[in-house]
């Protein structure tokens, strides 16, 4: 890792060499605040975000929130520095304390701040996203931006949401732009650092990603960009990048120190605008080797390979606007066991999506109004906006959406999304948190997962405001069925049986400053 870093430092080194000095004459600094306050609240029926039990229609939920996510940006010319804060906190306290900082049982999921109670004095909610610095050099016969600390991924690996890399990480990003055409894009995020090593009790692994890509806009309106990308892991790793599937967890017990895994991912990403029609095509591939404490107990290295596609397309007609999307994602029959270090991996395994993958698609099946609801929302490995995909199965997605402004500040809109997995599922297995799915009878017997229909719609009433409402329903599908689900925080053990449907609803009041 330390000669990787050292490469991409030493790269905005020499382009610091050759940039003119820029102390003389500095323009004015300026310090600007933006950002958004969302007020939500949901009704969820069989949600289920914690038990991961689709069979009882009396796990039920109405709650509210606040999220605060303000940037503060100062400014000196084109160089800037971001921070960025986030405060998450629900209605009224729902655990054994109002402040997470002060231990006891959790708040709702995604609550992180804790909960505003009576007095609302809630200890430590702020939440560090981003503090990065962001500068060019001018005196370069081409434009080239770096940007250092903890930032968004954005679309340093796909245009796609989420499809690779998404969230936050700390690191550096490079974009030098040779022609207006081009721009080579170049980032490494640490994910875990040994520092001096388990001698001094650190006893985390040498864990980072490195992803380079190459933007072109051949003709106006069409962009494309190949991108490849390698993870390093050493032992454990953040969940973000790994997932319990398959019964096969994530701990040092599976991935112990001396265990290592090398991920690449290759592919090609684009957007195509073209009058009234946009498609956007994904397609990568990943293989590589990693390391487990296999079922015969000796460490060994597993082989993977697996595909990920993903074509979505609009059609603009006035205030009319028609969406498709059809994914597909490669998975592991039931009788692969994967924790069997000679059954080659075909699930694939992101760097990190921040639950967003297929966001604003579908309220059940990914992130939509209350974006702190989603189905599994508490296992990764079955989560489909961490996974993408289900457990070891893989995924098979149609999904529509349509849209109608009937007039400029309300908009009314629906949509439907249908899943499948790529291999029939085990439901005869038990679903945890740690682990995902783990095998029953090793038989495959149901592919089909659900359906789900959203209403809505969207009124932009006031400067800044804009209130967003939608109803959601799933059909749930045999699919979803396992034979026992564990409650991550209590450890108890439901029976699970049939899944029954989902139901939510859920309204926003944004306002954006």
């Amino acid at each position: 890792m330390r000669r990787v870093l050292a490469l991409v430092l030493g790269l905005v080194a020499l382009l610091a060499l050759v940039a003119p000095d820029a102390s003389a004459q500095a323009p004015t600094s300026k310090v600007t605040i933006n950002g958004l306050v969302d007020n939500i609240s949901s009704y969820t029926r069989n949600m289920s975000n914690i038990d991961l039990n689709y069979n009882d229609k009396r796990d039920k939920e109405w709650y509210a929130r606040t999220r605060v996510r303000p940037d503060i940006t100062g400014e000196v010319g084109t160089t800037k520095f971001v921070l960025g804060l986030e405060i998450d906190a629900v209605w009224g306290q729902t655990g054994s304390a109002d402040s997470t900082l002060l231990g006891g049982t959790p708040q709702r999921a995604g609550a992180t701040a804790g909960a505003l109670d009576l007095n609302t004095d809630l200890l430590g909610p702020i939440e560090l996203k981003w503090a990065y610095t962001e500068f060019d050099f001018p005196g370069l016969p081409f434009a080239s931006r770096v940007r250092l600390g903890a930032q968004p991924w954005g679309t340093a690996a796909t245009y796609k949401l989420a499809a690779l890399a998404n969230g936050d990480f700390a690191g550096v990003h490079l974009n030098i732009k040779p022609v207006p055409e081009i721009a080579l894009l170049l980032t490494y995020a640490q994910a875990e650092e040994d520092s001096t090593g388990r001698q001094d009790g650190f006893l985390r692994g040498e864990d980072f990603a490195l992803i380079a890509s190459i933007e072109l806009t051949p003709v106006k309106g069409i962009d494309i960009k190949p991108v490849w990308a390698w993870f390093h892991a050493e032992g454990t790793t953040n969940g973000a990048a790994r997932q319990g599937r398959g019964g096969l967890g994530t701990g040092a017990g599976v991935y112990p120190l001396n265990a290592t895994e090398d991920r690449h991912t290759v592919g090609l990403d684009a957007r195509v605008r073209l009058g009234p029609i946009s498609i956007d095509p994904t397609v990568l591939f990943q293989w590589g080797e990693r390391d487990i404490v296999s079922l015969s107990g000796s460490l060994e290295e597993q082989k993977r390979r697996a595909w990920l596609v993903d074509l979505r397309a609009g059609f603009q007609a006035g205030p009319l606007l028609l969406e498709a999307a059809g994914i597909y994602t490669t998975g592991n029959a039931a009788n692969s066991d994967v924790r069997n270090a000679s059954t080659k991996v075909r699930y694939f395994e992101p760097i990190s999506t921040d639950t967003s993958y297929y966001a604003t698609w579908a309220e059940h099946w990914a992130l939509g109004i209350d974006y702190f609801n989603i189905i599994h929302n508490a296992a990764g490995g079955l989560n489909p906006g961490v996974a993408i995909g289900y457990d070891k199965y893989g995924l098979i997605r149609v999904g529509t959406r349509a849209s109608y402004a009937v007039t400029p500040a309300f908009t009314v809109r629906a949509a439907v999304t249908a899943n499948w997995t790529e291999e029939k599922v085990d439901t005869s297995g038990v679903k945890t948190v740690a682990a995902g799915l783990t095998p029953g009878d090793f038989r495959g017997d149901e592919r089909y997962l659900g359906t789900e229909l959203d209403l809505g719609f969207q009124w932009r009433f006031a400067p800044g405001i804009t209130f967003d409402m939608v109803g959601a329903y799933t059909w749930a599908g045999n699919a979803l069925n396992a034979a026992r689900a564990v409650n991550a925080n209590t450890g108890e053990s439901r029976v699970h049986g049939d899944s029954k449907d989902i139901l939510t609803a859920s309204a926003r009041l944004r306002f954006n400053f």
